[in-house]
């Protein structure tokens, strides 16, 4: 088992920098996701973990030694790719196999190691089919094969669901992760889905325009999000925020929207760290914005009547979209709620549930000012 370590590693191409000192230790047996939209340099970084891209700057380390020069095949890495990368004119057998006999690993291991991958697969029977004959799941399997039988203790991924439909997606998460936990190897995945970022990672890399936003532990990301940017980026549907002054008034400090008619206040107590008259955007969670009903206290400066705009009735939830000054809002409520555009509904929320922002940097200003939770604010000095 080996540690990967990144040290600021950049990319440039020609005179533009696509990825700019990105840093982080991924320890052994760690399952560790790059996420981020599409250009923001996930899958670059990858490819120079890989070898595959040359490092422009910066250090790769793997178990400790120096990599940026060495040639992918002496990383003892595998690598499961977007597009699958099989070759059509060979057997799922012949396929799985190609590495290990190019490696020249005794026949017999070989078998054996097919076998296996073969059973935890559950491909035995498609051992002697050609990709053509398979589907996209069958595929992303044999790609998966591959990487196991090379026995190499790191495997990157490369998006490799992104060719399937939602529910066999939602199957092949549970799949790689279960595989990744049971072979114990290191696994470093890119994907532009936060939903899969969020549920097979033990820790998570979010990238920007080839920057790192913050690094943590998927729930500690989502309720602890270091900027807007992530704020926004996480969470289906995501983030709602508006646009505030923060004032400073002892016991009722607050914010006021400067995006709404009636120039709300909001007490939510005392922020050390945040000057009177800040311009900030104020954020809220679509669960954190509940109906006000019986059973459920809120303070009443922390409630207001929403006017409703659109419902998505799920089955198992409400989706409800409200028009709070120019932006539209939504809230997540558990069941099904026969709600209807024009209806008034009175809504509120807690005050510890809010986030912070500064409108010009889109720092997190309670995460800054007042905690530091382990990794969280490390790449975003």
């Amino acid at each position: 088992m080996a540690e990967v370590e990144l040290r600021r590693i950049s990319k440039m191409y020609e005179r533009q920098k696509v990825v700019n000192e990105v840093s982080a230790i991924i320890a052994p047996g760690e399952f560790f996701v790059l996420v981020g939209p599409s250009g923001c340099g996930k899958s670059t970084t990858l490819r120079m973990i890989a070898g595959l891209e040359e490092i422009s700057e910066g250090e790769l380390l793997i178990g400790g030694k120096p990599m940026n020069h060495v040639p992918p095949s002496g990383r003892n890495i595998s690598m499961v790719f977007q597009n699958y990368a099989l070759y059509p004119h060979l057997t799922v057998k012949e396929n799985i196999m190609f590495g290990l006999q190019v490696r020249k690993v005794n026949k017999e291991e070989q078998i054996k190691r097919l076998e296996r991958a073969a059973e935890m697969l559950g491909i035995a029977q498609l051992l002697q089919r050609k990709p053509k004959e398979l589907s996209g799941g069958q595929r992303q399997r044999v790609a998966l094969g591959r990487a196991i039988v090379s026995q190499h203790p790191i495997c990157l991924m490369d998006e490799p669901l992104s060719n399937l439909d939602a529910k066999l997606r939602g199957h092949m998460r549970t799949e790689i992760r279960q595989l990744q936990q049971a072979l114990g190897i290191t696994m470093i995945y890119v994907t532009h889905d936060q939903v899969e970022a969020m549920t097979m990672g033990d820790r998570m890399m979010v990238l920007r325009d080839g920057e790192v936003q913050q690094v943590g532990r998927p729930l500690d990301v989502y309720n602890d999000p270091a900027n807007l940017f992530v704020a926004e980026f996480t969470g289906a549907p995501p983030m709602n925020t508006i646009s505030a002054i923060w004032r400073n008034n002892g016991a009722q400090s607050g914010v006021e929207l400067t995006d709404h008619n009636s120039q709300r206040f909001f007490p939510l107590g005392l922020v050390s760290g945040i000057n009177e008259g800040t311009p900030v955007v104020l954020g809220l969670r679509p669960e954190s914005l509940q109906p006000v009903v019986e059973g459920r206290a809120f303070d009443e400066s922390c409630t207001l009547p929403l006017t409703v705009q659109g419902v998505e009735i799920l089955g198992s939830e409400t989706i409800v979209e409200f028009k709070l000054g120019e932006k539209l809002w939504k809230a997540k409520w558990n069941g099904q709620w026969p709600c209807r555009r024009g209806d008034v509904i009175r809504v509120g929320f807690y005050a510890e549930q809010v986030s912070l922002f500064d409108r010009e940097s889109g720092k997190n200003l309670a995460v800054w000012a007042t905690k530091e939770k382990g990794e969280i604010l490390r790449c975003v000095q």
